[in-house]
């Protein structure tokens, strides 16, 4: 009997692990992957101590504007020299990382300031990393902070070399 007793507690427990397993292979659909790691209202967009407390597009505008001001102020406090004249707008992608380091991703430059202006794009470069650090992007969904991109217009002036 007891031997019988012993094999039944151990089908049992086979079985029980057997059809828990199933539930390790559920599978998530793509749109609801993609609805949950989609960018939403109550997420917090990153920020910089002067801003937290905003929230929304407030705290977006704010963030946009410490960042813009910090690579404005670094650039116009170089002497850009131009082959030409120059009054055009590039745009910097910026990422935001989880710990909230700010870096240059990429330059958009469709009226070729950069092939214009010596050593723009290192002196770009330099402009944002000189940034302060920001308090990163969180999913609140997830509770975690993410990696964002951002693009920030910057409008370059520059007079033609003589």
């Amino acid at each position: 009997m007891n031997r019988s007793i012993s094999f039944l507690l151990t089908l049992t427990t086979l079985g029980i692990i057997l059809s828990s397993c199933d539930n390790l292979n559920t599978k998530v659909p793509a749109s609801e992957i993609k609805k949950a790691s989609s960018w939403s209202g109550a997420d917090q967009y990153p920020t910089f101590a002067d801003c937290q407390g905003m929230e929304g597009k407030e705290a977006q505008q704010c963030f946009g504007d410490m960042l813009g001001e910090s690579v404005s102020s670094y650039i116009y406090s170089q002497e850009l020299v131009a082959n030409r004249s120059i009054d055009a707008e590039i745009i910097l992608v910026i990422e935001v990382n989880k710990e909230g380091t700010i870096s240059l991703s990429s330059i958009e430059d469709p009226n070729y300031v950069l092939s214009d202006v010596l050593g723009l794009g290192d002196l770009l470069e330099q402009a944002v990393e000189q940034s302060p650090k920001a308090l990163p992007a969180v999913k609140t969904n997830a509770d975690t902070a993410v990696t964002v991109s951002i693009k920030l217009p910057v409008q370059i002036i520059a007079s033609a070399a003589e």
